[in-house]
């Protein structure tokens, strides 16, 4: 599971273990006048046009939140069913895109992926389980894989 800041996850009956923090990147195209850049900031996106995920997708609020903060509204150019969709429309130019870093570790060879920092909420990254039943030794093994896994990724960031 996966949630923001602003609307966390609760269930009750369910325990939850965070996983880890997934930072929003920004993907731009190839010949982008960012694209050689490793870092920028939402200052220097205003007057883009975006891509953004459709049917209210939790990025969308991520992209709306950090324009704001940063003193501007979002050119909303196009809507992209996945991130796979998003990267194909960066990719030729139709606008630029905020995904989490996770969504991105193969990206389109024709974009870039650029850190945005602190300033753009990261999502995070949860592992659920029922608090009702009693734990196989399988699923405690595999939770106990994906809490190292991603303590390994989280560093790697």
């Amino acid at each position: 599971m996966w949630d923001y800041a602003w609307n966390r996850v609760a269930v009750a009956d369910i325990s939850l273990t965070p996983l880890l923090d997934d930072p929003t990147v920004l993907i731009v195209a190839a010949d982008h006048r960012l694209a050689r850049k490793r870092y920028t900031t939402m200052a220097d996106l205003a007057d883009e046009d975006w891509i953004v995920r459709a049917h209210d997708h939790p990025v969308a609020e991520v992209l709306e939140r950090s324009c704001r903060a940063a003193g501007f509204t979002p050119k909303i150019a196009f809507e992209a069913n996945d991130y796979q969709e998003a990267q194909a429309m960066v990719s030729v130019g139709l606008g630029i895109a905020l995904a989490p870093r996770t969504a991105v570790r193969n990206p389109n060879p024709d974009v870039r992926v650029l850190a945005l920092g602190a300033d753009v909420p990261a999502r995070r990254v949860l592992l659920a389980h029922r608090q009702d039943r009693l734990r196989a030794p399988a699923e405690l093994a595999m939770h106990q894989l994906l809490v190292d896994v991603a303590r390994e990724y989280q560093t790697k960031l």
